[in-house]
């Protein structure tokens, strides 16, 4: 489950391309307002050779927006793109919705080494835990 406190939480992966390894990087948020901050390990993947986002500049800032972030935005198809219908088909969405897209494709890119994954929560310990598909 990736809702809290009437909030939707998505997290932020880095890949390191050489080990492999993934790093929790980032938490993206919604609830009205979308909200984008760094943590949980952002500070290993950095020395692990992880480069905080150009958008988002300053590790110990929370980003807030009305829209979801135009950085995370050209991650996914355009709503007006030829063959939309069936991109929506593939996860489950009838209509376009930029959150739900991002939700469920992970708004990978062959570009980099970013995904988005839902987030789950250990309600009993307050912990966030990762989950990878």
């Amino acid at each position: 489950m990736s809702i809290k406190d009437d909030r939707d939480y998505l997290l932020l992966i880095w890949k390191e391309p050489k080990t492999r390894r993934t790093y929790i990087v980032g938490e993206l948020s919604k609830n009205g307002k979308f909200e984008f901050s760094y943590g949980y390990e952002v500070q290993e993947a950095i020395a692990a050779g992880f480069e905080l986002l150009i958008s988002f500049p300053e590790i110990d800032k929370v980003y807030q927006n009305d829209n979801l972030f135009s950085v995370f935005m050209s991650r996914l198809p355009d709503p007006k793109r030829k063959g939309i219908k069936a991109i929506l088909e593939k996860y489950g969405l009838t209509d376009y919705n930029a959150y739900e897209l991002l939700k469920r494709s992970g708004a990978r890119l062959p570009i980099d080494n970013l995904e988005f994954i839902n987030s789950i929560f250990d309600f009993e310990s307050e912990k966030i835990i990762k989950q990878f598909f």
